[in-house]
C-alpha cells in the first residue's frame, strides 16, 4: 500500500475525447450520560462460534473508554467533529443562527477532501439558468432525479436527492454569500462528464477547492468568532439515559476534552483514508491499493457511531481513479478512452470507454484484475499533453509534461511499472507474465481498422489504431479517494440504528452520512458531492435547531 500525495485534484480531465423528530431540549450544563457498556462481543460471519480471539471493531470509541480520562470540559449547543466542507458548511450556517458551536478537526489543516475539489452542482440558480440558456439546452430536475436513480440500480435515497434539488438555488445563493467564489454561469463539466451545464466550477480551477471554497468559508466563520480546534480528534460520543446524543470525547495533545451539547453532527469524512477500514469492509488488497485521500478520514466518526448502537450501510468500496501510476503526476490516463487495456496476461478484460457513463467504472474495472497496464504510442501522449491542464503538487510544483514523465519513467530502472519498447513483441517481454499482448495488440489493431469492437463493443470514435512503435505499458493501481456509504442516515440527515429508528440530537453529514451515494460516485451529475456536503450541513443544523436546539 501507498500513501499517494495528494497535490493535484480528482477530476483534471483532457478535453476533447473525454478528458472532462422532535424531541425534548435539554441542557448541555446537564447532560450526565450513561456510560454505554461495549457490547456482547460476537463473532462475525466469517469467524467460528466460540472463537475467543473475537476483537471488538469499535474499542476504544466507547464512552466508557474516556470518562475517567477528561482533563477539559466545555459547555456548548452543538459539537461538529470534522472541519471538511459539510462541517464548516454547517458550523457557519449555525453560528449564523445564532447557535453556539465547537468544530472540531482531528488533523492540524481544515477543509479536508474540499482543499481539492472542483466545482460544485446547481439547479434552478440563476447561474444554471444562464448557463442552460448559453448552451441551448433545456435542464429538468425529473431528467437528473431519473438519471442518478437509474445510474444506482434504485438503490440509493431518491427522497435526498430530491431534496438536494429542491434546495440547490437556495444553497448556491447561500453559498456565494458565505464568501466562495465561482464562475460566473453554470457550465458543462467537460468531455463526458456532466451531460447539462449545471456545474459552477470554482473561480481558481481544477482543484480550487480551498482558495475559492474552503479558505473564503473559514474566514467567513472566523469573523462570526468561530475557528476550528485542530489537532483535536474525536473519540466517542456521549449519551444520556434516554439513549441521546449529548456530546463527545476527543483527545487533543493536551489530554482529553470533554464537549457537552445538545446535538452532534459527524463530519469526519469517512474512512478512505484507512488501510484497516479498506481492507476490512472494502475487501481492498492494500499491496496493489494507493491511498489519494485527506489523511484525517480514518473513519473515527464511523466508528464513534457504531459504538453507540448507529447502523452502518454500504461500507463496502471506496471511490476509486484506478488510475495512479508510480513516476507519473498525471492521474487521469485511464480517462483517455483510445488507449488500449491489458490485464497481467495481456489481454483485453473490458472497454476502454467505460468511463464515459461513469469516471468511477475505470477504478472498478482496475479493481477486478490482477494487474493492469494501459498501452499508448507517441500521438496519444501527445495529444494528452497538448489538451491537458497543469497540475500543482502539495509542494506547488507543476508537472512536467505526460511525455516527460513517462519517458523519465521507462529510464528508471527501479521503476517497474512504466516500460518502453521499439515493438509490441519486444514490450510483451518486458512484461512478465504478458504472454498474450502481442496477440491482442494485433486483434486490437484489426477492430481498429474495420471500425467495430467485436469484443466489447468500444465506442468507434476511440478506436485509433496504436503505431508499431515505440510503445508503452503503464502500469495502473487502484486508487481509493473517498469511501461510498458508511453512518447509516435518513432523510434528515440524523443517524439511526439497527432497527433504523432516528439516534436523537445525532447527525451524520457529507461523506460520514452519505445515504445518496451508497455504492459508486457517479459524475454524469458533475459536482453532486460536493452539492451534497452543502446541503446536508445546512439541513443537519436546520432540522437540529427545529427540533433541538
Amino acid at each position: 500500500m501507498r500513501q499517494t500525495e495528494k497535490g493535484f485534484t480528482r477530476r483534471g480531465f483532457l478535453t476533447g475525447s473525454a478528458l472532462a423528530l422532535g424531541g425534548v431540549a435539554i441542557s448541555a450544563m446537564g447532560c450526565a450520560p450513561a456510560q454505554k457498556e461495549p457490547p456482547e462481543k460476537k463473532p462475525t460471519t466469517d469467524e467460528p462460534t466460540g472463537d475467543s480471539s473475537y476483537t471488538d471493531p469499535w474499542a476504544g470509541h466507547y464512552a466508557s473508554d474516556w470518562a475517567d480520562k477528561v482533563t477539559e470540559t466545555v459547555d456548548t449547543d452543538l459539537v461538529i467533529v470534522g472541519a471538511g466542507v459539510s462541517g464548516v458548511v454547517a458550523a457557519l450556517e449555525a453560528t449564523q443562527s445564532g447557535i453556539k458551536v465547537e468544530l472540531l478537526e482531528a488533523t492540524n489543516t481544515a477543509g479536508g477532501n474540499g482543499n481539492f475539489s472542483d466545482c460544485v452542482f446547481t439547479f434552478g440558480s440563476p447561474q444554471q439558468i444562464a448557463g442552460a440558456e448559453k448552451a441551448g439546452v433545456t435542464v429538468t430536475a425529473d431528467q437528473i432525479i431519473r438519471s442518478e436513480i437509474e445510474l444506482y440500480d434504485y438503490t440509493i435515497d431518491g427522497e435526498l436527492w430530491v431534496d438536494v434539488i429542491e434546495h440547490s438555488a437556495d444553497n448556491t445563493q447561500w453559498l456565494l454569500d458565505a464568501g466562495c467564489h465561482t464562475e460566473e454561469i453554470a457550465t458543462f463539466y467537460g468531455g463526458t462528464l456532466g451531460k447539462t451545464p449545471t456545474v459552477l466550477m470554482w473561480r481558481d480551477g481544477v482543484g480550487g477547492g480551498m482558495t475559492s471554497a474552503m479558505q473564503p468559508m473559514l474566514e467567513t466563520l472566523k469573523g462570526l468568532g468561530v475557528e476550528p480546534r485542530l489537532n483535536t480528534r474525536g473519540q466517542a460520543l456521549k449519551t444520556n439515559d434516554a439513549g441521546e446524543a449529548c456530546g463527545v470525547y476527543a483527545e487533543t495533545k493536551d489530554g482529553v476534552l470533554e464537549i457537552n451539547a445538545k446535538a452532534v453532527i459527524f463530519s469526519g469524512g469517512g474512512w478512505a483514508a484507512s488501510p484497516e477500514m479498506l481492507a476490512t469492509y472494502g475487501g481492498y488488497d492494500m499491496d496493489k491499493t494507493d491511498i489519494f485521500c485527506c489523511e484525517g478520514c480514518v473513519g473515527d466518526t464511523l466508528k464513534m457511531a457504531a459504538a453507540a448502537g448507529a447502523r452502518q450501510d454500504a461500507v463496502s468500496r471506496g471511490y476509486m481513479f484506478g488510475n495512479a501510476i508510480t513516476g507519473i503526476t498525471s492521474s487521469y490516463v485511464m480517462q483517455y478512452h483510445p488507449a488500449l487495456w491489458v490485464n497481467g496476461d495481456g489481454r483485453r478484460f473490458a472497454n476502454e470507454d467505460c468511463g464515459e457513463v461513469c469516471h468511477d467504472y475505470t477504478g472498478t474495472a482496475v479493481r477486478s484484475q490482477e494487474a493492469v497496464y494501459v498501452i499508448l504510442d507517441d500521438a496519444m501522449i501527445a495529444e494528452m499533453d497538448k489538451n491537458s491542464t497543469v497540475t500543482t503538487n502539495a509542494e506547488g510544483q507543476q508537472s512536467k509534461s505526460l511525455k516527460d514523465e513517462i519517458d523519465a519513467a521507462a529510464a528508471d530502472s527501479a521503476n517497474a511499472d512504466v516500460v518502453s519498447a521499439a515493438s509490441i513483441d519486444e514490450l510483451a517481454k518486458k512484461i512478465e507474465g504478458a504472454t498474450g499482448l502481442a496477440e491482442t495488440f494485433a486483434t486490437y489493431q484489426q477492430y481498429c481498422a474495420q471500425g467495430h469492437d467485436d469484443l466489447f463493443g468500444k465506442d468507434p470514435q476511440y478506436l485509433v489504431a496504436l503505431a508499431e512503435g515505440p510503445l508503452y505499458a503503464l502500469r495502473v493501481h487502484q486508487t481509493i479517494c473517498l469511501s461510498l456509504g458508511g453512518i447509516n442516515t435518513n432523510r434528515f440527515w440524523q443517524v439511526v440504528d439497527e432497527a433504523k429508528k432516528p439516534i436523537e440530537r445525532l447527525y451524520a453529514v457529507g461523506a460520514d452520512g452519505q445515504m445518496v451515494y451508497r455504492s459508486l460516485y457517479n459524475l454524469n451529475t458533475a459536482g453532486g458531492h460536493m452539492a451534497i456536503n452543502f446541503d446536508s450541513g445546512r439541513y443537519a443544523v436546520k432540522h437540529a435547531k427545529e427540533h433541538y436546539l
